[in-house]
């Protein structure tokens, strides 16, 4: 049986193993998004990145599906302003996404509705970033099939070293769920700073 001498042996079995990882990385999702991308495009919340919501203190979010649709239920068990304020069930911005959209109005797009068990009979939406706080909320209702809400933020300030995108059903007795099937904010013009 023929063997490799080990002067051969060790460089040859580093080229292959530096080739695996090297061909594994190519694989993978290694571009970022520039700036400019970020203006054009937007954010966008739906399919599996809807996994990508955190919750705070008397919220709950499960990630579901019916059929090919994709979706998050949250459950709210108190209102916003009880107890330990949070920014609800929320979608934070990475620091590459507020250095793009810091500096512009924002248009905020959900499509929710009420789920099909305890269902609310609306939601609060709000984006927290400095300047932006818990009387930010802006209650919507809801109806039982899946609707388009759309609204603008103008933010205070054009230096942001914070930002989430918040959500909070109306949590009455038995009737605070609603369904979240998709997030968008988009950057809109540019503010006067």
């Amino acid at each position: 049986m023929f063997s490799l001498p080990d002067w051969a042996f060790y460089p040859i079995a580093a080229l292959v193993t530096g080739g695996m990882v090297a061909g594994a990385l190519a694989f993978g999702d290694s571009t970022k998004r520039t700036p400019e991308q970020i203006q054009a495009e937007g954010l966008v919340y739906e399919g599996d990145t809807l996994n990508a919501i955190g919750t705070g203190n008397g919220l709950e979010a499960t990630f579901l599906t019916e059929g090919q649709t994709a979706f998050v239920r949250i459950a709210a068990s108190r209102g916003p302003l009880d107890g330990m304020q949070s920014a609800g069930a929320f979608f934070a911005l990475a620091p590459n996404e507020l250095e793009a959209l810091q500096g512009h109005r924002l248009r905020l797009t959900f499509r929710v509705r009420a789920a099909g068990d305890q269902p609310a009979e609306g939601v609060r939406f709000n984006v927290f970033l400095p300047g932006i706080g818990q009387d930010g909320w802006e209650r919507h209702a809801v109806g039982e099939d899946y609707q388009n809400i759309t609204f603008d933020v103008s933010p205070p300030t054009c230096v942001w070293d914070h930002g989430y995108i918040g959500i909070w059903p109306d949590w009455d007795f038995e009737r605070n769920t609603i369904d979240l099937q998709r997030a968008e904010l988009i950057a809109l013009e540019e503010i006067e700073c």
